[in-house]
């Protein structure tokens, strides 16, 4: 997709830093109790960091079982999310859908996640940064029986016989991706068509990820989570569960920008408890690993290298990777004014607090 070429640029650059150590590339993912983890999921380049999400059963919800019923990864992708309520429901997102456990049915549905982003007046956000189109009006379906809105609403796809020949091929479409919400629109690059749970566009010229004729599938999930409208706490990827990994040295490298932060939280209790202190030179906030990790962080602009604890989490994407203290990037030999530091950070000593499906207690929405 269009949006790719900023990652696409990011991924080049990281590959241009150097790295502290060389190992053997880490597993992705692994079996847990009564489920599986993932790391695909988490926002980092694969095999940079330990952190993921966890798919599970459990006595309120048996995702894991669903997960695999429904096709597993191959058909809805990896886990993006942790556990939380939405709409009173136990709620995980994956990467192509976002699963609501039923437990009446014993068994998930999947949101009509473009129906929920229209709710949140995300519409506009869709339009202009992703080339989606709005919503057909709800009196499209005036006087239609079920079966007619059926017949109608895919009738949108006839006038173009590579998006629905796409559409057609994928098992149980009606499912999976819901029935079309808009008309098919000419965005310039692209034919696209919004649907209750996904986007379908076709190339009409080759792209570095695509060939003019092929058609692509925005991930209803991963759209979900980037639109910002599920409770961010749960959209971060938390550390395996104890007992379950154990990495050898210079295993987890990753390349980024560190950041600080300072007066604001000062006084603060941070992720782990304790009070912040901006003048600790050896805190660090960090999404990458686990909460009360050692790391050791090198900037190829300043030449120096420090070990700082994990102590502290936050709101910041990848290729942000730390967000230190302001005596700690002082140390790595950076000017406060400059605020962001090019840096390579490895997994010295891990510490993985325990956690389980059941402790990732949901919010209600």
């Amino acid at each position: 997709m269009l949006w790719r070429l900023g990652t696409l640029a990011v991924a080049l650059w990281i590959g241009a830093q150097p790295a502290l150590a060389l190992a053997a590339a880490p597993p992705l993912d692994w079996p847990v109790p009564n489920g599986h983890f993932y790391t695909q999921g988490n926002g980092f380049p694969p095999g940079t960091s330990p952190m993921g999400f966890i798919i599970a059963d459990d006595a309120t919800a048996r995702l894991w079982t669903a997960f695999q019923r429904h096709g597993g990864v191959s058909r809805l992708g990896y886990p993006v999310s942790q556990r939380f309520l939405w709409d009173g429901f136990v709620t995980q997102v994956t990467q192509k859908a976002v699963l609501q456990w039923r437990p009446e049915k014993n068994d998930v549905d999947f949101l009509n996640i473009f129906d929920d982003l229209a709710r949140a007046g995300k519409d506009d956000w869709l339009l202009q940064v992703r080339s989606i189109p709005r919503e057909l009006p709800p009196s499209f379906d005036a006087g239609l029986s079920w079966s007619g809105i059926i017949a109608r609403r895919l009738a949108l796809l006839k006038p173009h016989p590579r998006l629905e020949a796409a559409y057609r091929a994928a098992p149980d479409a009606l499912d999976l991706y819901g029935l079309p919400t808009s008309p098919v629109v000419d965005v310039g690059p692209m034919y696209v068509i919004r649907l209750q749970r996904a986007v379908l566009q076709e190339w009409k010229s080759d792209q570095p990820w695509a060939k003019a004729g092929q058609v692509t599938v925005a991930n209803g999930g991963d759209l979900a989570k980037e639109a910002g409208i599920f409770p961010w706490r749960q959209m971060r990827p938390v550390p395996p569960p104890a007992g379950t990994w154990l990495p050898r040295p210079g295993e987890y490298v990753i390349s980024g920008q560190a950041t600080w932060y300072g007066p604001g939280f000062a006084g603060k209790a941070m992720a782990n408890g304790q009070i912040y202190h901006p003048e600790d030179p050896m805190t660090t906030a960090s999404n990458a690993f686990p909460l009360g990790s050692v790391v050791r962080v090198s900037s190829p602009r300043t030449g120096r290298a420090i070990e700082v604890v994990v102590r502290d989490t936050g709101r910041f994407p990848y290729p942000d990777v730390l967000d230190l203290s302001p005596a700690a990037f002082q140390a790595l030999g950076g000017s406060l004014e400059w605020g962001v530091l090019p840096v390579t950070v490895e997994l010295v000593v891990p510490e993985a607090p325990p956690v389980s499906s059941k402790t990732q207690s949901p919010p209600a929405r």
